[in-house]
């Protein structure tokens, strides 16, 4: 039994011996030399290799990431940016909404509002296409508002569509009144130039800045805010005056308009 330990003992004690011999005799420098020069320095570079290696791995993984935060947030400012327009729309709605309101407490009048699908201007006619027909109670001469102001007449209905005659189309005629002075006379649209409050007696007082009101014909109701007096022309010999009106709504941006079915009872 003892016999048995001591053996690898021997070994072991044996071997160190050797190593320590062969050191000191010099016979483990080639092998030192072979370590310091090539074994080393190739270590070394492995090791140089696997860090460079792990630098760009996490490089790359970097860029990755970036570019797929960069895509969230891409896509997170396009959600606001059409949240931030639909909020804009509402609030823009709400406001026409609002002053439509208002209007009809002073008119008491039955509204129906309706969307502009298409506009078809050229160099003589002015016309509007809306999202209302017979189908929704709109008649032929119903007076059309946006924003408490008559921007024309229905013209041509069909089933679920309105075809709507400007204000300043050179072939629209309406009774208006001067709302301060109570002159009467003809509004009368103008090509390029808005429209024209004419025919009004010599005799009657009309101001700069008065504002000038349906009279009150066929389907269309007294007192719709048509414009607002800029100029005023008067000859001393000739019958009638005129003044040029002041659009008070534009024609050119209309979206959401209100068809006057009737007055409220």
């Amino acid at each position: 039994m003892k016999k048995n330990v001591l053996i690898p003992i021997v070994i072991v004690s044996g071997m160190a011996l050797l190593i320590i011999i062969l050191k000191l005799s010099g016979v483990l420098w080639p092998f030192r030399i072979l370590n310091d020069q090539v074994w080393n320095p190739i270590g070394s570079r492995l090791v140089f290799v696997r860090n460079s290696f792990n630098d760009q791995y996490a490089f790359l993984s970097s860029i990755t990431n970036l570019n797929k935060e960069n895509k969230d947030l891409r896509s997170q400012e396009l959600e606001l940016r059409q949240q931030l327009s639909s909020l804009k729309e509402v609030v823009r709605e709400n406001d026409l909404l609002r002053t439509q309101l208002n209007f009809n407490a002073r008119l008491n009048l039955d509204l129906v509002p309706a969307r502009v699908v298409s506009v078809e201007p050229d160099n003589t006619r002015h016309f509007i296409t809306i999202d209302r027909g017979n189908s929704s109670g709109i008649k032929k001469g119903q007076a059309v508002v946006s924003s408490g102001v008559l921007i024309g007449t229905v013209d041509e209905v069909s089933d679920f569509s309105s075809k709507i005659f400007l204000v300043n189309d050179p072939d629209f005629r309406i009774r208006a009144i001067g709302q301060d002075g109570r002159a009467q006379g003809i509004v009368r649209g103008q090509i390029g130039r808005g429209y024209v409050f004419e025919k009004v007696a010599q005799n009657e007082t009309i101001n700069q800045n008065e504002q000038v009101i349906t009279a009150g014909s066929g389907l269309v109701p007294q007192g719709i805010l048509i414009g607002a007096i800029e100029t005023v022309n008067k000859a001393d010999n000739a019958i009638f005056q005129s003044a040029s009106l002041k659009p008070l709504v534009n024609l050119n941006s209309l979206e959401l308009v209100f068809i006057v079915t009737g007055l409220r009872q």
